[in-house]
């Protein structure tokens, strides 16, 4: 079931996306992982990173971070994540208004595609329901053989900008960070007049990639 599970968020991704269907794979767009650390002024305990996927060319797209059979998905800390009440293991559950009046909330602990908070952001999790991010919104790791957190193909915020660099993570922990992930995405996209990404030249899955933050 996990494996259906998988192949069908793996179609659905590919099939929304006008090109999708040509029969090769990039391996080369992704090129590596920038953290930076973001000063909480002491506000939470510990130290807030942010983790970034940068790309080769402006434009081209992340659509899913995802974990499968053979290609786990695992982000932990050597000690706790600081998880805020009101926040959520992704972005999308961080409400702007709630940000304003509890500075704490801005240095929340989630994963993303490109957006920090819920302001226009479409992030959501697969397979539905899914309890994997239980831990992790506990403070603990997050791990899975078998989900993703992904965005519809056609949503602006997987678009890389001029930089090339688009925001996958935010991590606060008084720890040391390691993760491991694969990214699913497009080579190229062309924004549409209305904003929305239109099409991807060519695939990309880059797999088995890591990360550290903090020493």
């Amino acid at each position: 079931m996990k494996s259906e599970n998988m192949k069908y968020l793996r179609f659905s991704l590919i099939s929304m996306v006008a090109l999708a269907s040509l029969p090769f794979i990039s391996l080369g767009q992704f090129s590596h992982i920038d953290v930076e650390e973001v000063d909480n002024g002491g506000v939470v305990a510990g130290r807030t990173y942010r983790v970034y996927a940068v790309m080769q060319s402006e434009g081209d797209v992340i659509d899913a971070i995802f974990g499968e059979s053979g290609k786990p998905l695992r982000i932990e800390s050597s000690s706790s994540f600081y998880q805020h009440p009101k926040g959520g293991g992704l972005a999308a559950e961080v409400q702007r208004f709630d940000i304003q009046n509890d500075a704490s909330l801005l240095y929340d602990t989630w994963v993303t595609i490109g957006l920090e908070d819920n302001y226009m952001n479409s992030l959501t999790a697969f397979p539905p329901d899914t309890d994997f991010f239980g831990p992790f919104e506990a403070g603990g790791a997050l791990s899975t053989d078998n989900g993703a957190w992904f965005v519809l193909p056609d949503k602006r915020q997987a678009f890389a900008p001029e930089d090339k660099r688009i925001l996958i993570g935010q991590f606060t922990t008084t720890g040391k960070v390691s993760g491991l992930i694969n990214i699913h995405g497009r080579t190229n996209a062309i924004l549409g007049e209305d904003g929305t990404v239109q099409s991807g030249a060519q695939l990309i899955q880059a797999e088995g990639i890591t990360f550290t933050c903090g020493r």
